[in-house]
């Protein structure tokens, strides 16, 4: 009976087998060892500034089961609702850049309120037709957990401010 497909199988030799030279093996041994050691020297004193080889605490440690955990975002007021601080998502399509981006830069932030001004003018060029924001701040919420469970306890702390007036 027929099937249509072509029952001839290709028989291929098998290719020998190729192995590493000295030079390729050691080059390769050098690649790896440099590798871990500057993981375990990024583990031991390295800092987040050492990525990749920076620790990796976010996995290495855990929150108290009682105690706060903070997040950050920023408010803004707009020409529309001027006396009013509303949350804004702080994303690439929204600003340029994402919360960890922003986090990172808190110290130069506070330092310099006026850096927020750049937010708001990237927004205005990424949300065209959305309201303008006439003013921006950075805050950190600060929750209270108790046993590892929200108290529904939100301490909110304003680290920056900057104004357009």
């Amino acid at each position: 009976m027929a099937t249509g497909v072509d029952e001839r199988v290709e028989v291929r030799e098998r290719e020998p087998v190729q192995r590493l030279g000295r030079a390729a093996k050691a080059w390769r041994a050098v690649v790896v060892l440099l590798l871990a050691a500057g993981f375990c020297a990024g583990s031991l004193v390295g800092d987040d500034d050492w990525w990749p080889f920076s620790p990796w605490r976010m996995f290495s440690t855990s929150q108290a089961p009682s105690g706060s955990v903070w997040s950050t975002g920023i408010e803004v007021q707009t020409a529309a609702d001027p006396g009013r601080w509303q949350p804004a998502p702080l994303t690439p399509e929204n600003t340029g850049l994402n919360r960890a981006e922003v986090e990172g830069r808190i110290p130069q932030i506070e330092a310099d309120p006026a850096r927020l001004g750049t937010l708001a003018a990237s927004h205005a060029r990424l949300r065209p037709d959305a309201p303008a924001w006439t003013a921006l701040r950075v805050v950190r919420r600060l929750i209270v957990v108790v046993d590892r469970k929200p108290t529904g306890e939100v301490r909110t702390e304003v680290l920056a401010q900057w104004s357009a007036r």
